[in-house]
Order: structure tokens, then C-alpha cells, then sequence
């Protein structure tokens, strides 16, 4: 998937809520918040090696593969799922129960109609602080919480009356459901709190939005660090991991030093003791 030096940028330039730019936007804000991530496909049946399953529009789906998104959250699992999911079977036919299906138990809630949207809402009371990205459009769907928490709403008159994003604790995990399209502010804001819940943010999640790093091993089972500038302007990022040294100028670098990068520059750090520190969490 490609990405741009600069950064995602606010618009809502796409003319519907597709399947493909929504996919872009969760992938985008991964990779902003520094953590990689894996495609997991509709026959994969056991997602028990993740500790977050992100679901985008998962809009046609056979009751088995639902089942099992259902039981992964009872067993303890972490799920952020978008609108459109569990609306059609298999054969692409819309269900004969509630939407969302067989995830109504997980997810908390039901709905029988939906709208479009002809111009972007606020969500009440900016509940994630993104200021003038407080914005959905295009798509908003009724939603009817049974035990489901709301944890955000429509600022409207009339689209106020249902929750635009809710949480459900099912079993031991959680379900968090997005009824509408979010701003790539939004989407990343409401990744960022799941992936605190999960234990899977940590001192990467806190570099410059321009800065991203990578981890791995060398052949002498010493840990390396590789951070990246992109962006035309120097950076300074707090390297955390354990003392060691800048291979492509020599100098050491100690824990919780100051690295200085400048423009599209790079830095690779390679601990000095094999295997005494932890990588971050998502990498």
C-alpha cells in the first residue's frame, strides 16, 4: 500500500464511503502510530494471536465467519469494526434479521434503518479532541444500543438521537462499533485508545507524526533501531530502547538520549549487550 512522506491529509475527497478508501484511512493511521500490522483473511479461523482485530465494512460475510469474530471477543479479544457489518450473507443477500446479525450479541446493538449524509456532522462535545476534524459524513446508521455504551453522538437535531460509535463489553473483550465514516483524525484517535487498552502502544507511539521506526535483530543477537525523518525539517525524537550506537556516524547513544535527524535523514541504532531490551509492543 503506498503512503506519502507528507502525511494523510483531512478531505473528503472520495464521493462515497467505499470499501477501498476506508481500508486506506485504517491502514494510514497504523502507520502513523508506528505499528505494523497483518491482513487476516475471511478463512482464517482462529484470530487468538491478535490482540486487536480491526474490521472495516466487513458488509457481506457468511454466519460462520461472523460466529467467530463473536467468539473472539467473548474469549477475550479486541475488536474496532466499522458500519456495514453483518449486513449481507454470503450470496451478497441482505439478512432477514437485525443488522448487525449474528454480531448483534458482541456488538450490542441493533438497527433497522440507516441514511446517507448530504454534509459533514460534529460529533457532540468533541469527544476525541480533534478540533476542526470533529467530522463524519456520508454514511450514519441507527443505531439501537441494547448493552452497548455510547461514546459518541451525533451533534444534530435529528441524527443526535442515535450514538455514531459504541462499546460493548462482550464476555471477556470488547467490541467498539463505528456507524459512520470518521475523519482520518477521528480514525486514528479511536485506534489509538483500543491499541492502549490492548497494551500495544509504547515509546514509538509517541514519536513527531513524521518520524517512524523499525526494530529487528542482528546476526549477533544484538537489537537494532531504525528511525526515519520524513519530512524537509530536522527532528528531535527521545530514543528509548537500550544504550548503544549510531552505526552510520559511530557516536553512542544512550537511553532516553536525544536523536537528531535532519531532513529525509536516518539513524540506526544498535544496542550495545545482545537481548537485554524489550522492542516496543506493536512492532
Amino acid at each position: 500500500m503506498p503512503f506519502t512522506s507528507s502525511g494523510p491529509q483531512w478531505s473528503f475527497a472520495s464521493p462515497t464511503a467505499d470499501y477501498a478508501s476506508l481500508v486506506q484511512q485504517i491502514h494510514r493511521s497504523l502507520y502513523d502510530l508506528n505499528v505494523g500490522c497483518d491482513f487476516v483473511f475471511p478463512s482464517t479461523q482462529d484470530f487468538s494471536a491478535y490482540k486487536l482485530l480491526i474490521v472495516p465494512a466487513l458488509y457481506i460475510a457468511d454466519d460462520a465467519l461472523l460466529q467467530r469474530i463473536s467468539d473472539y471477543v467473548k474469549n477475550g479479544g479486541h475488536v474496532v469494526m466499522t458500519f456495514k457489518s453483518g449486513f449481507a450473507n454470503e450470496n451478497s443477500a441482505v439478512r432477514w434479521v437485525r443488522a448487525p446479525g449474528p454480531l448483534r450479541e458482541a456488538a450490542g446493538f441493533s438497527y433497522q434503518e440507516f441514511s446517507n449524509l448530504e454534509h459533514p456532522l460534529a460529533l457532540k462535545d468533541d469527544p476525541f479532541h480533534a478540533g476542526t476534524e470533529n467530522q463524519v459524513q456520508y454514511w450514519a446508521e441507527f443505531l439501537m444500543p441494547e448493552h452497548a455504551k455510547a461514546i459518541a453522538w451525533y451533534d444534530h437535531p435529528f441524527f443526535g438521537s442515535w450514538p455514531a460509535i459504541t462499546e460493548n463489553a462482550f464476555g471477556a473483550g470488547i467490541l467498539l462499533y463505528e456507524g459512520t465514516y470518521l475523519s482520518d483524525k477521528l480514525q486514528t484517535a479511536v485506534l489509538r485508545g483500543s491499541l492502549d487498552k490492548v497494551g500495544l502502544t509504547g515509546p514509538d507511539q509517541q514519536l513527531p507524526a513524521a518520524v517512524h521506526v523499525q526494530h529487528g535483530v542482528n546476526r549477533l543477537g544484538k537489537r537494532l533501531h531504525y528511525y526515519f525523518n520524513y519530512s524537509s525539517t530536522e527532528v528531535k525524537v527521545s530514543y528509548a530502547f537500550g544504550a548503544g550506537t549510531n552505526l552510520l556516524d559511530g557516536k553512542p547513544v544512550a537511553k532516553a538520549a536525544q536523536l537528531t535527524l535532519a531532513p529525509w535523514d536516518l539513524a540506526i541504532v544498535e544496542e550495545s549487550a545482545a537481548g537485554t531490551s524489550a522492542l516496543s509492543k506493536p512492532n
